[in-house]
């Protein structure tokens, strides 16, 4: 049974684009949103393995939702990207319960089974 991810990032053509490359390597593609606030929804009702998240959205902040995950069983994995590589520093990433960060830029050439599964 394939990992279901979803994809929580503010530019539509990165989550068609990454939507693409995860389907290719296998996962599934749980669903879409473009805010936390849509994410929290999506989330609850999607019920995603994993969640692959900018650290970087209009009404919020990766790092933030993380920490703060809607009470689900079981609670998704949250892989954050930006396109700063700086954004989300190791600490805060531990912190925040987050399973690792990866640029953008890299998402691409990275195995990403040990982040999302």
């Amino acid at each position: 049974m394939p990992v279901r991810v979803l994809i929580i990032d503010d530019d539509p053509a990165f989550r068609a684009a990454i939507a693409s490359v995860l389907t290719g390597r296998g996962y599934e593609i749980a669903g879409e949103a473009d805010s936390v606030a849509d994410a929290r929804m999506a989330i609850s009702q999607l019920r995603p393995d994993a969640v692959l998240m900018d650290v970087n959205l209009p009404d919020g902040n990766g790092l933030s939702f993380a920490a703060d995950l809607p009470p689900t069983n079981p609670v998704p994995r949250v892989l954050l990207t930006s396109s700063d590589a700086k954004a989300a520093p190791h600490r805060l990433i531990e912190r925040a319960g987050a399973a690792g960060f990866i640029p953008k830029t890299e998402l691409i050439a990275t195995d990403l089974t040990p982040y999302l599964g």
